[in-house]
């Protein structure tokens, strides 16, 4: 194995390409402070926000037509009762058992004008503002859907906490969110300090359809849903099965197939468990598809690619697949270009999965970059429910950079309301599970590979059905093209689970 120096302080990272999400301990940072709280509504909130107000209450604008219907919601009505259908692929789940008639004060955060949702999100912190393009993205999508009608009449209210990348933090936000603001559900949270909350949010029974899983309590609580889906079993007591997440090779089938790669460098933080986790499940699967694989451990304190580039020229690697953070990712890409050096595919993370990248990487990377997952990309105007997100975005954020997470934050909003859909006057938290746990070829409006949270044969040595997304980065289009048109999916696709590092708590 080669080694790039010793790894002294931890950065949270996500990869897309795999099945999970790399997390990292939360003893790699330094706690300081409380939470803050405050309000805002409509144009007030967006200055609150850029004040960096903690907590922040969005209503939308005045003048929302009460008693509309339900727009945009993958083709659900506002009429009582009616199912929400995704009209790209397959449903969510199945019509919940709501009457026709007013609506009603049907469970905690349910009035007969308003539902009160939740949001945890890292705002600010050790890694700035890394997290935050969830939450922009969820608070347009509360604003645009406030401003078409609502939901069966009713306004969303979305209550946002900022942990700052603290357990502490998160903990005393769900507390607050759950026994002062009385939310109904958490949307879109994004926070590597999750842990610190997800015990609690889950024994008080309040559903939390997540953003990207930071941490493995997605896998691991009853009561956490993400908006990839999940074949895990959640029984509250162990992370999918015994402490084994799930992985398949299908991201790197579709990079052998399709480049022509087969020789590849994995760049991890070795002393930090969970980057070493992942980096281990990416070697893996890159075996079992047949590449020669090099791993290259880094030093996140002083990060130096010098003898790893030369040994990626000299070994002739034509791939990337990285779990390492933004800042490091360029310094790579920059001593690349001294070099001289350039591959095929450089498979980078989701936190470089904005606008960003067309300034801030090098040229000799840029063209290069993709990433692999299971959502279509914010550039992909060949999807009406992107170019949906888009205008809305561009009205609600109109400072904020363009970034797939907003996206994805957007679409966890866009699921919470096509479940909404289908319980008419009277939504309770129940119907909302019994909804997810129902779901069926599920896209989003087109957003998503199909979805669903069936628990599958983790003992199983291949898989059908694994679908994903790649997305290039290209300087010409300035900006990500699709390569999956808007997804790929295999079957027969080795599966293998990976030991856990930390158990969502």
């Amino acid at each position: 194995m080669r080694k790039v120096g010793v790894v002294a302080v931890g950065v949270v990272l996500m990869l897309v390409a795999s099945a999970c999400g790399t997390r990292l301990p939360d003893s790699a940072f330094v706690a300081a402070g409380q939470p803050g709280t405050g309000t805002a509504t409509g144009a007030q909130g967006a200055a609150a926000r850029t004040a960096g107000a903690t907590t922040t209450t969005v209503a939308g604008a005045a003048g929302a037509a009460a008693g509309g219907t339900t727009p945009g919601a993958g083709g659900a009505t506002g009429a009582g009762g009616a199912a929400a259908v995704d009209p790209a692929a397959g449903t969510g789940g199945a019509a919940a058992a709501g009457a026709d008639g007013p609506n009603q004060a049907s469970d905690t955060g349910v009035t007969a004008d308003e539902i009160v949702i939740g949001n945890i999100t890292a705002q600010d912190g050790i890694l700035g503002a890394a997290f935050r393009p969830p939450v922009l993205g969820l608070q347009a999508y509360v604003q645009w859907i406030n401003d078409q009608g609502g939901v069966h009449g009713r306004k969303l209210r979305l209550e946002t906490c900022n942990d700052r990348e603290d357990r502490t933090r998160a903990l005393q936000c769900a507390q607050d969110l759950v026994e002062n603001k009385h939310v109904f559900a958490f949307v879109a949270n994004n926070t590597r300090a999750e842990g610190g909350a997800a015990p609690y949010i889950n024994q008080q029974g309040v559903p939390v359809f997540d953003e990207i899983p930071i941490t493995n309590a997605s896998y691991r609580y009853p009561h956490y849903w993400t908006i990839y889906g999940t074949a895990c079993p959640r029984d509250g007591n162990t992370v999918c099965i015994a402490d084994q997440i799930r992985n398949t090779s299908a991201p790197y089938r579709w990079f052998k197939e399709n480049l022509g790669v087969k020789k590849a460098g994995v760049f991890y933080y070795g002393l930090i468990g969970e980057s070493k986790q992942a980096g281990d499940f990416t070697l893996t699967g890159l075996k079992k598809e047949g590449y020669e694989a090099i791993a290259y451990d880094v030093n996140f304190a002083s990060p130096n690619f010098d003898q790893a580039v030369q040994d990626m020229k000299n070994n002739g690697v034509d791939s990337i697949f990285d779990v390492i953070d933004d800042g490091a990712n360029r310094k790579l890409c920059d001593t690349m270009q001294r070099y001289g050096f350039s591959v095929k595919a450089k498979v980078s993370t989701v936190v470089s999965y904005g606008d960003e990248v067309g300034n801030e990487f090098s040229d000799v990377c840029r063209d290069s970059i993709y990433i692999a997952g299971s959502t279509v990309s914010y550039d992909d105007l060949s999807v009406p429910a992107v170019k949906e997100f888009r205008d809305a975005y561009a009205t609600y954020e109109p400072d904020a950079p363009l970034h797939q997470w907003a996206l994805e934050g957007w679409m966890a909003g866009k699921a919470l309301v096509d479940a909404l859909g289908t319980m008419g006057p009277a939504p309770t938290r129940a119907g909302l599970e019994g909804w997810l746990s129902s779901m069926s070829q599920y896209t989003n409006g087109g957003l998503s590979n199909p979805i669903d949270y069936k628990p599958k044969d983790l003992q199983a040595a291949t898989a059908n059905g694994e679908c994903l997304t790649v997305a290039q980065w290209q300087d010409s289009a300035k900006g990500w093209v699709s390569r999956t048109n808007p997804y790929q999916c295999y079957d027969g696709v080795p599966q293998y689970l990976t030991p856990v590092s930390e158990r969502g708590d």
